[in-house]
């Protein structure tokens, strides 16, 4: 490890050891108050040491201490306008800090459906991050839809090659287009009456998705740069929309990396379904399914049951968590 690296673990350490003494301390604090008193709502929007609830037709804007997300349930005194404690989370999809990877940003909270969106072209596929997405999938507890944007711009009909393994596990996977409305109202109605966010890399549609399923937001968009063929953040901040067919969707900033929080090594094969069963068959019961010998998760490779491209991906993430474990 060289000087540098050394210098800014020591400042990450540091920081994050400030962030968690702040917090208990404003823990404390908040038990200290009238925990008994306030007025659930549900949080709908995030600001700069601050967000705005919701309580039936009601909106405040209140100060908070506290890590909350949207889709949070809290407790808030109006009198006050503050945010006084943050109830239980049915359901989170979380991501590490990406400047400080030993401290947890929650997504979005409470949430049924995670909606992965990606395109095929304009900014091209990254399998990779669908594999990210859909382990953080796992561990939320939420279910995973794939959504194929921008369909206008594929060459051929049909599911690409790349996609197939994750219809397979039994994935929906849903084609649509914000430009000529293709596939809108099959993905609109599948999120009828759910609590949805909308996720994925920067660019690929998801803000130009919801204006198709409910043109009365008019949410800001943007092209994808034709020089580096990546997306341009348009939406800045998570925001919570009500769509005409009862759906409640939140649509989140779009990003380019996607860390995972608390997979380890050793539990990686956990997140990879389709490994659970095989794994039952192999000779060591921590194996790591690579080197060891009687495994049956890589006897499998290449069939129905273990498809090759998903046990690259295993491997790719595997070797990324062991040569630097601390970044995920």
């Amino acid at each position: 490890m060289g000087r540098e690296e050394r210098k800014l673990r020591k400042h990450h350490d540091e920081r994050a050891k400030r962030e968690r003494k702040l917090a208990r301390k404003h823990s404390q604090t908040e038990q200290a108050e009238e925990t008994g008193s306030g007025i659930d709502a549900t949080v709908v929007g995030i600001g700069p040491g601050c967000c705005e609830v919701l309580e039936n037709d009601r909106r405040c804007l209140c100060r908070t201490t506290l890590d909350v997300a949207v889709g949070d349930g809290v407790v808030y005194s109006p009198e006050r306008q503050k945010i006084l404690r943050v109830l239980p989370r049915r359901t989170v999809l979380s991501r590490p800090d990406p400047h400080n990877p030993r401290i947890e940003r929650v997504i979005a909270a409470n949430i049924d459906v995670v909606v992965v969106v990606v395109s095929l072209k304009s900014p091209p596929l990254r399998p990779g991050l669908i594999d990210r997405y859909f382990i953080a999938i796992e561990r939320s507890g939420a279910e995973g839809i794939l959504c194929v944007n921008k369909t206008d711009l594929m060459d051929e009909p049909g599911i690409p090659a790349e996609l197939e393994p994750y219809r397979e596990l039994g994935m929906q996977v849903f084609f649509c287009s914000a430009v000529t409305g293709a596939g809108i109202e099959q993905l609109a109605a599948e999120l009828a009456g759910k609590t949805c966010v909308f996720t994925g890399h920067s660019g690929v549609g998801k803000s130009s998705l919801l204006n198709a399923m409910s043109p009365g937001l008019q949410l800001d968009t943007g092209d994808v740069s034709e020089i580096h063929n990546k997306g341009r953040h348009t939406t800045t901040t998570a925001t919570r929309h009500v769509l005409p067919g009862g759906a409640i969707v939140i649509d989140t900033p779009g990003i380019r990396e996607f860390g995972l929080w608390q997979i380890t090594p050793a539990t990686l094969r956990d997140y990879f379904p389709e490994m659970r069963d095989l794994a039952q068959l192999c000779k060591y019961r921590d194996c790591s399914h690579t080197e060891e010998p009687g495994c049956g998760v890589k006897e499998a490779v290449g069939s129905d049951r273990m498809r090759a491209a998903r046990y690259s991906a295993y491997l790719r993430l595997l070797n990324a968590l062991r040569a630097n474990p601390t970044i995920y």
